[in-house]
């Protein structure tokens, strides 16, 4: 699905990302985990295309550098960690995520109508579909834009720490949500979490960074069964009734 051979990223005289080597599993839920300044961020934004970077990216064995920005969109969405909040309706944001496919005249069809209203109902927010962006709360837009993303009907969805302005029973609801759109519509998710327990909880893997390098990339079992997690973080894992967390 997605493919990263070899990759570095220098941001002024810093090397921020090192021979980054990454294979993305189809129809998988993968977190990507690592202390502050790791380079996870930076890894989502050379995926979305807004830094250089040396090596290659490969998607759907494409290389993206060889991909128009209309195809591009259409093969994958990337949900940055900062979003804005323009005054624009809940319904205006969603229908963004139809621009790839729109023709020269910017005219929606009964299937872009159909997309944005299967995303507004998958994330269970068409009853707030009229109102502004920058008057709901930060989960709430989160959820918005994810249902942006989601009308965008890409293979592949990358979030940067998409449940950061969320409480935990937002967080846990917005987890079990993508954990459910990649078992019914076969979506391919990477998402960058700092909440080790929900990682442990929904991935089906982990990509573990240290230091702009990837030190772990396997199922989550196999990353449970490491200790790397315990290594890098400095937690200890503790099991009750049945279920790991960190701490």
């Amino acid at each position: 699905m997605l493919k990263i051979s070899n990759m570095n990223v220098t941001l002024g005289r810093k090397q921020v990302l090192k021979n980054i080597d990454l294979n993305i599993k189809p129809h998988t839920l993968t977190a990507l985990i690592g202390k502050n300044g790791s380079g996870k961020s930076t890894l989502v934004s050379a995926v979305g295309g807004t830094v250089n970077y040396t090596g290659q990216i490969l998607l759907a064995g494409q290389d993206i550098r060889l991909l128009q920005q209309r195809e591009k969109a259409k093969l994958v969405s990337v949900l940055p960690q900062v979003l804005t909040a323009p005054h624009i309706t809940v319904r205006e944001l969603v229908k963004m995520g139809r621009n790839p496919y729109l023709d020269i005249g910017a005219r929606f069809t009964p299937q872009d109508i159909q997309a944005v209203e299967k995303a507004l109902d998958a994330m269970d927010i068409g009853c707030m579909q009229n109102m502004y962006l920058d008057c709901i709360s930060g989960g709430e837009r989160q959820k918005a834009y994810l249902a942006m993303i989601l009308a965008q009907q890409t293979r592949l969805m990358v979030l940067d720490e998409p449940a950061t302005y969320m409480d935990m029973a937002y967080e846990k609801q917005f987890m079990e949500t993508l954990s459910g759109l990649r078992k019914s519509m076969h979506k391919t998710v990477v998402v960058v979490m700092h909440n080790l327990n929900t990682a442990v909880r929904y991935a089906q893997r982990i990509v573990v960074m240290d230091s702009g390098k990837i030190v772990f990339e396997g199922t989550t079992q196999e990353c449970l069964e490491t200790q790397i997690i315990e290594h890098i973080f400095g937690v200890k894992k503790y099991i009750s009734d049945g279920e790991i967390f960190f701490g």
